[in-house]
């Protein structure tokens, strides 16, 4: 079952496909964006389709079709390099190329989603354990970001709990990182990681790419 945003979100692609990280497309494909290059659509100029965010390259940003009415189509430029200053009102941001995860996802999220997230998530199934002084919880990572995670386990753990938390990731990877308790209903604990190594999040940066891109 594939992992959907809000709702289907189209999104105009005025750029090649290496304009984009390795994998990156297909992972927000994944999260329910869909990514229509204009050349399947129309040229530059074409205005008779109406997508939800258009991305494009910082040296053909004049060519979009003008908008005199609102509310304006969002717009995401990809530079090569410092962004420099735009002054069109539809930029909501200016991301390198080539284009990351990442960097795109907060983007898309606070442009299009009633209740954004600042990094993307997937749905996982791996052993976890829980340790604080000399108390000890087991339990499952149920979903995972490089922000937090949901724990399941059968015992209370009280909102503000500090506590270390650690799982296995595939290849022999294992995370080790700080986190405190959001909340907990029933047997689900909302959990943020708090300053993880920077090794760690690239693992689960990796890793929950590599799931979104596959469901």
């Amino acid at each position: 079952m594939r992992n959907r945003a809000t709702s289907r979100r189209t999104l105009a692609s005025y750029v090649p496909s290496h304009a984009f990280a390795p994998r990156a497309r297909g992972v927000l494909e994944g999260l329910g964006y869909r990514i229509v290059p204009v050349t399947t659509q129309g040229r530059f100029s074409d205005d008779r389709w109406e997508p939800d965010l258009r991305i494009v390259d910082e040296r053909h940003l004049e060519k979009l079709p003008d908008e005199n009415y609102l509310p304006r189509t969002p717009v995401i430029v990809l530079t090569g390099g410092r962004p420099k200053a735009v002054q069109d009102p539809r930029v909501i941001g200016c991301v390198e190329r080539p284009a990351e995860v990442g960097a795109l996802y907060p983007l898309l999220q606070k442009a299009l989603e009633p209740t954004p997230r600042r990094s993307v998530r997937a749905p996982t199934f791996l052993p976890a354990r829980c340790t604080r002084a000399d108390r000890r919880w087991t339990g499952a990572v149920l979903s995972l970001s490089r922000e937090g995670c949901l724990f399941r386990t059968l015992e209370a753990m009280p909102p503000g709990l500090e506590l270390n938390l650690i799982f296995p990731l595939p290849l022999g990877r294992m995370v080790s990182t700080r986190a405190r308790v959001l909340r907990q209903h029933g047997d689900r604990v909302a959990m943020a990681f708090a300053h993880p190594p920077a090794q760690s999040s690239r693992a689960i940066d990796e890793y929950v790419e590599s799931r979104l891109a596959l469901l």
